[in-house]
Protein backbone atom coordinates (compact mmCIF):
# COMPACT_ATOMS: atom_id res chain seq x y z
CA UNK A 1 0.00 0.00 0.00
CA UNK A 2 1.31 3.74 -0.92
CA UNK A 3 0.21 6.49 1.22
CA UNK A 4 -0.17 9.98 -0.49
CA UNK A 5 -0.47 13.07 0.83
CA UNK A 6 -0.96 16.62 -0.52
CA UNK A 7 -3.00 20.29 0.14
CA UNK A 8 -5.24 22.12 -1.43
CA UNK A 9 -8.50 24.88 -1.02
CA UNK A 10 -11.18 24.97 -3.75
CA UNK A 11 -8.93 26.70 -6.48
CA UNK A 12 -6.60 23.81 -6.94
CA UNK A 13 -9.54 21.06 -6.07
CA UNK A 14 -9.67 20.27 -9.96
CA UNK A 15 -6.28 19.21 -9.99
CA UNK A 16 -6.89 17.09 -6.66
CA UNK A 17 -9.13 15.21 -8.68
CA UNK A 18 -7.47 14.69 -11.41
CA UNK A 19 -4.39 13.63 -9.95
CA UNK A 20 -6.41 11.52 -7.69
CA UNK A 21 -7.93 10.14 -11.09
CA UNK A 22 -4.02 9.15 -12.05
CA UNK A 23 -3.19 7.16 -9.15
CA UNK A 24 -6.30 4.73 -9.37
CA UNK A 25 -4.79 4.26 -12.65
CA UNK A 26 -1.15 3.89 -12.25
CA UNK A 27 -1.01 3.05 -8.44
CA UNK A 28 -3.39 1.38 -6.64
CA UNK A 29 -3.32 0.25 -3.66
CA UNK A 30 -3.11 3.71 -2.61
CA UNK A 31 -4.16 5.84 -0.10
CA UNK A 32 -4.16 9.74 -0.52
CA UNK A 33 -4.65 11.70 2.72
CA UNK A 34 -6.35 15.24 1.62
CA UNK A 35 -5.35 18.49 4.05
CA UNK A 36 -8.43 20.47 2.99
CA UNK A 37 -7.68 24.48 3.09
CA UNK A 38 -11.56 25.08 2.78
CA UNK A 39 -15.07 24.30 4.08
CA UNK A 40 -15.73 23.85 0.23
CA UNK A 41 -13.00 21.58 -0.34
CA UNK A 42 -13.38 18.87 2.41
CA UNK A 43 -17.20 19.37 1.64
CA UNK A 44 -17.19 18.31 -1.86
CA UNK A 45 -15.12 15.69 -0.65
CA UNK A 46 -16.93 14.03 2.10
CA UNK A 47 -20.32 14.57 -0.10
CA UNK A 48 -19.14 12.77 -2.94
CA UNK A 49 -17.30 10.02 -0.83
CA UNK A 50 -18.60 7.04 -3.24
CA UNK A 51 -16.37 8.39 -5.91
CA UNK A 52 -13.31 9.24 -3.91
CA UNK A 53 -12.58 5.65 -2.01
CA UNK A 54 -9.16 5.81 -1.28
CA UNK A 55 -9.37 9.56 0.14
CA UNK A 56 -9.09 10.46 3.46
CA UNK A 57 -10.13 14.09 4.25
CA UNK A 58 -8.67 16.39 6.49
CA UNK A 59 -9.52 19.85 7.74
CA UNK A 60 -7.01 22.50 8.21
CA UNK A 61 -8.64 22.77 11.71
CA UNK A 62 -7.77 19.42 13.30
CA UNK A 63 -4.05 19.88 11.78
CA UNK A 64 -3.59 23.50 13.91
CA UNK A 65 -5.27 21.67 17.45
CA UNK A 66 -2.86 19.13 16.84
CA UNK A 67 0.61 21.28 15.91
CA UNK A 68 -0.18 24.76 18.02
CA UNK A 69 3.13 26.24 17.03
CA UNK A 70 1.92 25.82 13.45
CA UNK A 71 -0.77 27.78 14.03
CA UNK A 72 1.15 30.31 15.97
CA UNK A 73 2.75 31.33 13.13
CA UNK A 74 0.00 31.36 11.01
CA UNK A 75 0.13 35.29 12.59
CA UNK A 76 3.25 36.61 11.37
CA UNK A 77 3.57 35.64 7.59
CA UNK A 78 1.46 36.03 4.50
CA UNK A 79 -1.19 33.02 3.11
CA UNK A 80 1.05 31.54 0.86
CA UNK A 81 4.22 31.38 3.62
CA UNK A 82 1.66 29.56 5.66
CA UNK A 83 0.90 27.04 3.10
CA UNK A 84 4.72 26.42 3.24
CA UNK A 85 5.06 25.74 6.07
CA UNK A 86 2.18 23.15 6.11
CA UNK A 87 4.71 21.19 4.19
CA UNK A 88 6.71 19.59 6.97
CA UNK A 89 3.66 19.43 9.44
CA UNK A 90 1.38 17.33 7.27
CA UNK A 91 3.51 14.49 7.20
CA UNK A 92 4.96 14.55 10.85
CA UNK A 93 0.57 14.29 11.85
CA UNK A 94 -0.14 11.70 9.42
CA UNK A 95 2.61 9.56 10.65
CA UNK A 96 2.11 9.88 14.47
CA UNK A 97 -1.62 9.54 14.00
CA UNK A 98 -2.24 6.69 11.70
CA UNK A 99 1.24 4.96 11.94
CA UNK A 100 2.04 4.85 8.64
CA UNK A 101 5.28 3.10 7.50
CA UNK A 102 5.82 5.87 5.02
CA UNK A 103 3.81 8.75 3.39
CA UNK A 104 4.72 10.69 -0.17
CA UNK A 105 3.70 14.29 0.09
CA UNK A 106 3.11 15.67 -3.70
CA UNK A 107 1.72 19.15 -4.70
CA UNK A 108 -1.83 18.96 -6.31
CA UNK A 109 -0.99 19.79 -9.74
CA UNK A 110 1.47 16.22 -10.57
CA UNK A 111 -0.12 13.74 -12.74
CA UNK A 112 0.78 9.94 -12.97
CA UNK A 113 0.97 8.11 -16.25
CA UNK A 114 2.60 4.82 -14.93
CA UNK A 115 3.30 2.84 -11.98
CA UNK A 116 5.55 4.72 -9.22
CA UNK A 117 6.57 1.56 -7.48
CA UNK A 118 10.09 1.96 -8.74
CA UNK A 119 10.46 5.46 -6.51
CA UNK A 120 9.14 3.59 -3.33
CA UNK A 121 10.86 0.49 -3.83
CA UNK A 122 14.04 2.89 -2.50
CA UNK A 123 12.36 2.59 0.60
CA UNK A 124 14.10 -0.51 1.17
CA UNK A 125 17.23 1.37 1.26
CA UNK A 126 16.83 5.10 1.85
CA UNK A 127 14.72 6.48 4.54
CA UNK A 128 14.35 10.16 2.25
CA UNK A 129 13.35 10.39 -1.00
CA UNK A 130 13.49 13.70 -2.80
CA UNK A 131 13.21 15.53 -6.07
CA UNK A 132 15.93 17.75 -7.86
CA UNK A 133 14.82 20.32 -10.17
CA UNK A 134 17.12 19.21 -12.58
CA UNK A 135 17.08 22.32 -14.26
CA UNK A 136 17.46 22.51 -18.07
CA UNK A 137 21.09 24.45 -18.72
CA UNK A 138 18.94 27.61 -19.85
CA UNK A 139 17.63 27.77 -16.07
CA UNK A 140 21.12 26.55 -14.01
CA UNK A 141 20.97 30.33 -12.17
CA UNK A 142 17.63 29.32 -10.33
CA UNK A 143 19.23 26.79 -8.34
CA UNK A 144 20.21 29.45 -5.96
CA UNK A 145 16.20 29.17 -5.15
CA UNK A 146 16.88 25.80 -4.03
CA UNK A 147 18.33 22.68 -5.56
CA UNK A 148 15.75 20.39 -4.75
CA UNK A 149 11.74 21.07 -4.74
CA UNK A 150 9.07 20.37 -2.40
CA UNK A 151 6.53 18.76 -5.13
CA UNK A 152 7.53 14.88 -4.12
CA UNK A 153 8.92 13.83 -1.23
CA UNK A 154 8.56 10.32 0.57
CA UNK A 155 9.75 9.66 4.04
CA UNK A 156 9.93 6.65 6.17
CA UNK A 157 8.88 6.34 9.41
CA UNK A 158 11.83 5.84 11.48
CA UNK A 159 14.68 7.86 13.10
CA UNK A 160 16.34 9.26 10.29
CA UNK A 161 12.81 9.90 8.25
CA UNK A 162 11.19 11.93 11.30
CA UNK A 163 14.46 13.70 11.98
CA UNK A 164 14.90 15.01 8.93
CA UNK A 165 10.55 15.87 9.06
CA UNK A 166 11.21 17.65 12.56
CA UNK A 167 13.99 19.51 11.84
CA UNK A 168 12.46 20.59 8.73
CA UNK A 169 9.61 21.85 10.61
CA UNK A 170 11.40 24.11 13.16
CA UNK A 171 13.06 25.76 10.56
CA UNK A 172 9.80 26.40 8.56
CA UNK A 173 7.95 27.81 11.62
CA UNK A 174 11.13 29.78 12.14
CA UNK A 175 11.16 31.34 8.50
CA UNK A 176 9.65 30.45 5.61
CA UNK A 177 9.32 33.78 3.69
CA UNK A 178 8.34 34.26 0.21
CA UNK A 179 11.75 35.71 -0.49
CA UNK A 180 15.31 34.33 -1.39
CA UNK A 181 17.90 35.26 1.39
CA UNK A 182 21.19 34.33 0.26
CA UNK A 183 22.97 35.17 3.72
CA UNK A 184 20.47 32.65 5.71
CA UNK A 185 20.26 30.17 2.57
CA UNK A 186 16.48 30.14 3.15
CA UNK A 187 14.10 30.67 0.64
CA UNK A 188 9.99 29.40 1.67
CA UNK A 189 10.06 25.89 2.30
CA UNK A 190 12.40 24.71 -0.22
CA UNK A 191 15.92 25.66 0.33
CA UNK A 192 16.21 23.78 3.37
CA UNK A 193 16.20 20.33 1.82
CA UNK A 194 20.15 21.45 0.15
CA UNK A 195 20.96 20.60 3.81
CA UNK A 196 19.46 16.92 3.57
CA UNK A 197 22.14 14.90 1.93
CA UNK A 198 24.90 16.30 4.08
CA UNK A 199 22.53 15.98 7.59
CA UNK A 200 21.55 12.55 6.48
CA UNK A 201 24.41 10.59 4.82
CA UNK A 202 23.30 7.10 3.19
CA UNK A 203 19.84 8.13 4.58
CA UNK A 204 18.65 10.43 1.15
CA UNK A 205 17.48 9.41 -2.08
CA UNK A 206 18.01 12.03 -5.28
CA UNK A 207 15.36 10.76 -7.73
CA UNK A 208 17.96 11.92 -10.21
CA UNK A 209 16.24 9.71 -13.23
CA UNK A 210 14.58 10.95 -16.47
CA UNK A 211 10.76 9.67 -15.63
CA UNK A 212 10.09 11.32 -12.60
CA UNK A 213 9.92 14.86 -11.45
CA UNK A 214 9.55 16.41 -14.92
CA UNK A 215 8.62 19.91 -15.15
CA UNK A 216 9.11 22.98 -17.37
CA UNK A 217 11.98 24.02 -15.61
CA UNK A 218 13.75 20.17 -16.95
CA UNK A 219 11.71 19.02 -19.46
CA UNK A 220 13.96 20.64 -22.33
CA UNK A 221 16.72 17.62 -21.23
CA UNK A 222 14.30 15.06 -21.95
CA UNK A 223 13.06 13.88 -25.35
CA UNK A 224 9.57 13.06 -24.22
CA UNK A 225 7.58 11.26 -27.03
CA UNK A 226 4.28 10.03 -27.28
CA UNK A 227 3.85 6.64 -28.13
CA UNK A 228 0.29 5.17 -28.67
CA UNK A 229 -1.60 6.29 -25.47
CA UNK A 230 1.60 6.38 -23.44
CA UNK A 231 4.74 9.11 -22.84
CA UNK A 232 7.64 7.98 -22.85
CA UNK A 233 11.13 9.62 -21.75
CA UNK A 234 14.32 7.67 -23.07
CA UNK A 235 12.48 4.82 -23.92
CA UNK A 236 10.98 4.04 -20.60
CA UNK A 237 7.19 5.75 -19.11
CA UNK A 238 6.43 8.79 -18.08
CA UNK A 239 5.84 8.06 -14.36
CA UNK A 240 4.78 11.88 -13.44
CA UNK A 241 4.78 15.56 -14.67
CA UNK A 242 4.28 18.27 -12.52
CA UNK A 243 2.10 20.92 -14.58
CA UNK A 244 2.93 24.01 -12.20
CA UNK A 245 2.02 26.84 -13.55
CA UNK A 246 -0.40 25.66 -15.37
CA UNK A 247 -3.93 28.21 -15.52
CA UNK A 248 -6.74 27.70 -17.78
CA UNK A 249 -8.19 31.43 -18.39
CA UNK A 250 -10.87 30.53 -20.78
CA UNK A 251 -11.77 27.89 -22.84
CA UNK A 252 -9.88 28.50 -25.83
CA UNK A 253 -7.01 29.75 -23.77
CA UNK A 254 -4.73 28.72 -21.21
CA UNK A 255 -0.82 29.39 -20.14
CA UNK A 256 1.46 27.05 -19.00
CA UNK A 257 4.95 29.11 -18.25
CA UNK A 258 6.90 27.76 -21.29
CA UNK A 259 7.99 31.44 -22.50
CA UNK A 260 9.22 31.89 -18.41
CA UNK A 261 10.91 28.53 -18.68
CA UNK A 262 12.69 29.09 -21.86
CA UNK A 263 10.71 25.39 -23.17
CA UNK A 264 10.90 24.21 -26.47
CA UNK A 265 7.81 23.45 -27.27
CA UNK A 266 6.80 19.78 -28.63
CA UNK A 267 4.14 17.94 -30.30
CA UNK A 268 4.49 15.43 -27.55
CA UNK A 269 4.79 18.12 -24.95
CA UNK A 270 1.79 20.26 -26.75
CA UNK A 271 -0.48 16.72 -26.53
CA UNK A 272 0.49 16.18 -22.75
CA UNK A 273 -0.42 19.57 -22.10
CA UNK A 274 -3.90 19.53 -23.98
CA UNK A 275 -4.52 15.95 -22.06
CA UNK A 276 -3.97 17.49 -19.17
CA UNK A 277 -6.04 20.77 -19.82
CA UNK A 278 -9.29 18.17 -20.66
CA UNK A 279 -9.10 16.75 -17.46
CA UNK A 280 -8.84 19.82 -15.38
CA UNK A 281 -12.22 20.81 -17.33
CA UNK A 282 -13.60 17.62 -16.62
CA UNK A 283 -13.28 17.83 -13.35
CA UNK A 284 -13.67 21.74 -12.89
CA UNK A 285 -17.43 20.07 -13.82
CA UNK A 286 -18.18 17.34 -11.61
CA UNK A 287 -16.90 19.57 -8.77
CA UNK A 288 -18.93 22.90 -10.10
CA UNK A 289 -16.08 25.25 -9.11
CA UNK A 290 -14.31 27.19 -12.20
CA UNK A 291 -13.18 30.63 -10.82
CA UNK A 292 -10.07 29.45 -10.05
CA UNK A 293 -7.61 31.78 -8.22
CA UNK A 294 -3.78 30.80 -7.56
CA UNK A 295 -2.40 32.58 -4.74
CA UNK A 296 1.33 32.70 -6.61
CA UNK A 297 2.88 30.80 -9.20
CA UNK A 298 6.52 29.42 -7.78
CA UNK A 299 9.55 27.47 -8.46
Amino acid sequence: MKHFATFFDKNYISRGIVLYESLLRTASPFELYVLCLDDFTYDYFNNNSNQFAFVTCISLFELEQYDQKLYASKANRKPVEYFFTISPCLPIYLLEKYRLDHICTLDADICFYANPDGLFNFLHDYSIIITPHKFSKELLHLEKYGKFNVSFQIFKNDEAGMSCLKKWRENCIRSCKDELDEVNKEYADQLYLDQWIVDYPGKVKVLDDSQSGLAPWNINNYPLKQMGDQFEVEGKPLIYFHFQYFKILNKNVAINGFNIYRVKSTLSLKRLYKQYWRNIENAQLKSNFTNEVSLRVNL
